[in-house]
């Protein structure tokens, strides 16, 4: 999906079978926000990992550049450089803040104290939303606004050099008027406090301790606190590291999808666990859900952990409205999993919701009504009539420009009866640019809606051979087209990692032709299960064994006899179109870049938990390619006859409807 497009994406869920699997969600937007630009308040160097690289945190980079800041890419890590309290520079143009309240709000607040006139700007939809909140108070420091009428973007703030510290008592809870005041007091002579009744995210306050920018809390017997910051602290150069979670919003949604579909079983690795975030956690788990908590820790300031959701049917909830800023992005999502639980839901305290990126409140209740839902909004409270899974769906719901909105009904459509329709989801690209991606890889039936297809039962054997490289997409295409055609799926490099790993577990040589031959010999299906599987020793261990002639001999008949059955089969790996079924029905040879296959094969060792380096996974692609191509036997090559498909600049939703494409159009053919 990309944001840029300028005409709508629908795209379209439909009920989908157990979602299994371990999957790494986008770094958190929050977090990601604050750290560029507390970043740029340092002297010094901030190295950045786990940065989200959605639209929303892009436009606070770029606003930050334009402000002086150098902010490049190594690799997978982004590079701050510090200009300290007090040395950022009058902005180039204007500021694009795209569809970010937290973006813009946050950097009026940096702005505020210097003598320079900033000018932002933002799309439609931020163009809608609130300033007031957030220039009241820089208005009451020195700050002099020009702004829209009904004071919204676009906006100029002239800033002063000298500002006045406050104390400024938040008249709503909110962690981005609090965080704009903040960094307003950073390069404000004196103490700057704020005065929150409720606690909100503390993210700044967090990072801000971290990188010893002088803030201070006091907890306040209403559960809030009392913030202060001493501005234009004394500074000396450092180099730090910074590593940006998962998103704990983000996460929502790959959890309920696995708490409404029967069956589903997933882990999410690295998650931000700040009490002030997890919310929907407490309440899914009041709801019944079966949710549990590993690896448990803390980076840079911010308690961490990996999370499992296992299904169980959901029960009804009341949800008070004290706990509404915890979890305020999470209400759509919740809205889904109410909708799919035993009994009536009533949430309170939403009246934020009215004044998101749309007015949420009644998007959510629109939406539910369309999918076949009874909800209806009491004041500020949401009441959701459970359906105890029996969701009708069939609708098509209006986003406008929401990414939450997008993703919640998506998720709600995998455990509809009839498929549910967003009607733009180029929004979901500001928070979570991998979200259709993600939640395929565990099963979900997400898809474009001008593309949609219908699953189809082939009326003959259908034989189908995927070769490529390694990490060009060939297991993630094999997988949905064996689900779409309900046909047997045999990943072909899981037979020699099965004798890879019987080698490397009994400690013997790979390069040893007989212990390799023995290994062969005795492999059966239930090394197949094995996770030990998908040990990188294990991988190379396989591709040296692959080249040895006596070995492909013995898994060669295997695999003939795989393809071989009555019910057809889609075989994918090394030399499918070539030497295991040369008559095969169709033949494909998927490749891709050297650098978008290290990067997928990154990430998904890293969505399995294995910390693994960047530039060391690209060197073995490159030595696996080299041995690959210049084996003796059968070395990697395309079938004559196979169509190539450059995967590099594709999602696997749009190579899976391209190959579906292909299929018919040749089942087409045979049958004329």
């Amino acid at each position: 999906m990309h944001s840029h497009l300028t005409y709508a994406q629908p795209f379209v869920s439909e009920k989908s079978t157990a979602l299994t699997g371990n999957v790494q969600v986008a770094g958190d937007k929050s977090i990601s926000h604050r750290s560029l630009i507390l970043g740029s308040q340092i002297i010094g160097c901030v190295r950045i990992s786990g940065l989200l690289l959605g639209d929303d945190v892009m436009n606070t980079k770029k606003a930050l550049q334009q402000l002086g800041v150098s902010i490049i890419q190594e690799g997978d890590v982004w590079v701050v450089q510090g200009r300290g309290v007090g040395g950022l520079g009058e902005p180039s143009g204007v500021l694009d803040m795209g569809n970010s309240g937290t973006g813009a709000r946050l950097m009026m607040g940096l702005v505020a104290s210097y003598p320079f006139t900033s000018f932002f700007m933002g799309d439609e939809s931020l163009s809608k939303r609130p300033m007031q909140r957030v220039m009241t108070p820089l208005s009451q420091m020195g700050a002099q606004f020009q702004a829209h009428s009904g004071n919204t973007l676009p906006l100029s703030i002239t800033g002063l050099a000298s500002l006045m510290p406050i104390t400024y008592e938040l008249p709503v809870a909110s962690a981005q008027i609090k965080s704009a005041l903040l960094l307003a007091g950073l390069n404000t002579p004196g103490i700057t406090t704020i005065i929150e009744p409720i606690a909100t995210r503390d993210h700044t306050e967090r990072m801000m301790e971290y990188l010893g920018l002088g803030v201070t809390r006091t907890p306040l017997p209403t559960g809030g606190f009392s913030i202060s910051i001493t501005g234009q602290p004394p500074q000396t150069f450092q180099e730090t590291e910074l590593h940006v979670p998962a998103d704990p919003s983000s996460a929502a949604f790959p959890l309920v999808a696995a708490a409404i579909v029967p069956g589903s079983n997933i882990t999410i690795a690295n998650v931000c666990m700040n009490p002030l975030r997890t919310g929907l956690f407490t309440v899914l788990g009041r709801m019944g859900a079966d949710i549990s908590y590993s690896n448990q820790r803390t980076a840079c300031g911010e308690p961490v952990a990996d999370i499992t959701l296992r299904y169980r049917p959901l029960k009804a909830v009341e949800v008070e409205d004290a706990i509404a800023p915890s979890m305020i992005d999470e209400y759509p999502i919740l809205a889904v999993a109410a909708a799919c639980a035993d009994g009536i839901s009533i949430m309170h305290g939403l009246g934020e919701l009215r004044v998101k990126e749309s007015d949420r409140l009644q998007a959510i209740a629109d939406g539910l009504l369309a999918c076949g839902m009874k909800a209806e909004i009491q004041g500020d409270s949401l009441i959701v009539h459970g359906t105890s899974g029996a969701v009708i769906g069939g609708g098509r719901v209006v986003t406008h420009f929401d990414h939450r909105i997008a993703m919640a009904f998506l998720v709600l459509g995998l455990n509809a009866t009839k498929p549910i329709t967003v009607d733009d989801s180029r929004a979901i690209t500001t928070s979570f640019p991998t979200f259709t991606e993600c939640m395929q890889s565990l099963g979900a039936s997400i898809l474009p809606e001008r593309r949609s297809v219908r699953r189809i039962v082939p009326d003959h054997p259908l034989v189908i051979a995927i070769d490529g490289p390694a990490a060009s997409g060939k297991g993630t295409l094999a997988r949905k087209l064996a689900d779409h055609y309900g046909l047997p799926y045999l990943d072909t490099g899981s037979i020699y990692r099965a004798v890879g790993m019987r080698l490397v577990h009994n400690h013997l040589d790979p390069h040893d032709v007989n212990a390799a031959i023995e290994a062969a010999k005795q492999i059966d299906e239930h090394d197949f299960a094995n996770p030990q599987l998908r040990q990188e020793r294990v991988g190379q261990a396989a591709s040296i064994i692959s080249a040895i002639a006596e070995v492909r001999a013995i898994l060669l008949d295997f695999q003939r006899q795989f393809a071989a059955t009555h019910k057809g089969a889609i075989l994918d790996g090394r030399d499918i179109g070539t030497v295991v079924c040369p008559n095969a029905d169709l033949k494909l040879f998927l490749t891709a870049t050297l650098d978008a296959r290290a990067q997928r094969r990154h990430e998904q060792l890293q969505g399995q938990g294995i910390e693994v380096v960047f530039d060391s996974v690209k060197r073995d692609l490159i030595e696996r390619d080299t041995r690959d191509s210049k084996r003796h036997t059968a070395p990697l090559t395309a079938a004559s006859d196979a169509i190539h498909l450059d995967t590099t600049d594709l999602n696997i939703a749009d190579v899976f409807l391209q190959v579906v494409e292909l299929i018919e159009a040749r089942k087409a053919i045979k049958a004329a």
